[in-house]
């Protein structure tokens, strides 16, 4: 196995990887709307949120050596299912025309008062 970590998203707060590559897929932790450099929970609302959660997943593919075409599949826990239409609309906007597989899942409580957490599975040959 291989182990990636992004200097360009939130540094990892537990005793884990960014991404665990082992053989062709690769295995991203899940990403929250953390500033890279500051740590805080960027955006107030969903789409806000969304975006800095995607823009932090980018980092960690780009780290590893991947792009957002290399995605086979995302998990998303919101915290509230009335957002999401417009987590929808920034992840549909964010990921054009490639179309992963995705589960997405009302949540009871995220992390530091987070409104999102993503995880991504991604295959390269």
């Amino acid at each position: 196995m291989e182990f990636f970590n992004s200097a360009e998203s939130c540094e990892a707060i537990g005793p884990y990887s960014h991404c665990v590559k082992a053989g062709n897929t690769y295995y991203i932790c899940g990403q929250v709307p953390f500033h890279p450099v500051n740590g805080n929970v960027v955006g107030i609302d969903i789409k806000q949120q969304t975006f800095q959660t995607l823009i932090n997943l980018k980092a960690v593919l780009d780290a590893a050596g991947l792009d957002i075409s290399d995605i086979a599949k995302t998990t998303v826990f919101l915290s509230t299912m009335d957002d999401f239409d417009g987590f929808n609309e920034v992840y549909a906007e964010f990921m054009g025309n490639h179309r992963p597989a995705r589960l997405c899942l009302g949540a009871n409580e995220l992390a530091h008062g987070c409104l999102l957490e993503m995880d991504a599975i991604a295959y390269k040959e």
